[in-house]
């Protein structure tokens, strides 16, 4: 069973970034792009009118994104989408142009393409997800941390993206260099703070497991001592 083609909506003035964003579970990309499109901001205009020379892809999840996670389900999502981003670099002439993002499962998805990629981004942003195997990926870093190497800014993203290429049955790539420019991907995390499906703990981790990777995190202007941010839902100026 192959994932189906994403649902894109065209950029309606000069190409100049894509967005990649992935649904939450039981949603779709068409439904996620529907809800995009209804949602009004200053000015009375939604997202697309906003930023005419911005392509948007929706992936569609296949069933296994949109339930449970077990590494097959992650394993084949990932490398959906990492080949998702890489056409998309292609067509948009450079990584620094393309924005990555997710909400809830859409980010915990979207989060393990990040650090398994080679690329940085132009951007990263999340709401009210959470980083699967985070307790894996935390003895990565202790390990890390107690090793003659351990400054953890510059090599733990290179540790943790090797690893869980493996523990995902990927091809584990040579970074080399690359993982510097991993880190360099601005990484924005919203989570609101009433969330009840998605515990606000599960923010707090996966925002500090990214900050021991060495990525720098971009911080809202609301609940800087929470998290990130605020839900998509909420209005506001964030």
């Amino acid at each position: 069973m192959s994932y189906p083609a994403p649902f894109v909506r065209d950029a309606t003035a000069e190409h100049r970034h894509t967005v990649i964003l992935l649904h939450g579970r039981g949603s779709s990309g068409s439904e996620l792009a529907e809800e995009l499109e209804e949602t009004l901001g200053s000015g009375s205009a939604n997202l697309f009118q906003r930023f005419p020379g911005v392509r948007w892809v929706f992936p569609s999840a296949r069933p296994r994104w949109s339930s449970v996670f077990v590494v097959e389900g992650l394993r084949q999502s990932v490398d959906f989408l990492l080949r998702v981003i890489e056409e998309e670099i292609d067509r948009v002439g450079s990584a620094s142009k393309v924005v990555l993002g997710g909400i809830s499962q859409g980010q915990a998805t979207a989060l393990h393409a990040l650090v398994c990629g080679r690329h940085r981004l132009g951007a990263f942003v999340g709401a009210s997800g959470w980083l699967p195997f985070a307790d894996k990926i935390e003895e990565v870093l202790a390990d890390h941390d107690q090793g003659e190497d351990a400054d953890p800014r510059p090599i733990a993203i290179k540790r943790v993206s090797e690893f869980l290429r493996g523990e995902l049955g990927l091809e584990v790539e040579d970074l080399g260099d690359s993982f510097t420019s991993l880190r360099a991907t601005p990484v924005f995390l919203g989570h609101g703070t009433d969330d009840n499906l998605i515990e606000l703990d599960l923010g707090k981790q996966a925002r500090d497991l990214l900050t021991r990777m060495g990525i720098e995190l971009v911080l809202g202007k609301q609940a800087r001592d929470i998290l990130t941010g605020m839900w998509m839902s909420v209005a506001g100026k964030e």
